[in-house]
């Protein structure tokens, strides 16, 4: 008799089983399409968050008045280029640094360094296996080419001299940009 009962209870029980788990899931799975559906349509532009001109001047101001160089800044560039990261490193256990992310007109990035390491130090403290290639004339004054693969943010670089309170400095203009917006943030750096 215990048999009989089962057989008469099992497949309708199996079939609820069945039919549970299937509302249970529709329940868990339309909610979390919908967020995935409604996701994009909040997502910002670009993945790193814009510099405002408020906290770029104040990051400048600071950096002018604790580094042993002037800390240049880039002038009379579109509106299409994003600042996306400044920031300096006075002089101290490490080289002295002023640094400027872009993201260029063309979605590419390019970064401006201005540093008291030398070209080899600053090379290899970007992982970097660019070698120089020639030299090219930007605003008047001559920016050594290096050129390389890795790190792949960093394929083509100008660098050129200068001298600091300190003694030698170097200025990089770099990025996976093309070369033409390259040279025009070098042409932009005025102090």
């Amino acid at each position: 008799m215990m048999g009989g009962m089962a057989k008469k209870g099992g497949p309708s029980r199996l079939r609820m089983t069945v039919r549970d788990m299937i509302l249970s899931m529709t329940l868990i799975v339309l909610p979390i399409l919908a967020v995935i559906w409604l996701m994009p349509a909040t997502a910002p532009k670009s993945p790193v968050a814009a510099v405002t001109g408020s906290e770029y001047q104040s990051m400048l101001t600071a950096a002018r008045s604790a580094l042993p160089f002037t800390a240049l800044s880039p002038t009379g560039l579109s509106t299409a280029w994003e600042l996306t990261s400044d920031e300096y490193q006075p002089e101290g256990e490490t080289a002295a640094d002023w640094h400027l992310g872009y993201q260029t007109p063309s979605g590419k990035y390019a970064v401006f360094e201005q540093t008291t390491e030398t070209v080899a130090e600053f090379l290899s403290s970007q992982s970097s296996d660019a070698v120089q290639s020639g030299s090219v004339q930007v605003a008047g004054n001559t920016w050594q080419r290096y050129a390389g693969t890795s790190p792949a943010a960093l394929t083509t670089l100008l660098i050129r001299q200068e001298t600091s309170k300190v003694g030698p400095a170097i200025e990089v203009v770099a990025g996976s940009a093309p070369l033409s917006e390259l040279e025009t943030l070098a042409s932009s750096l005025r102090d």
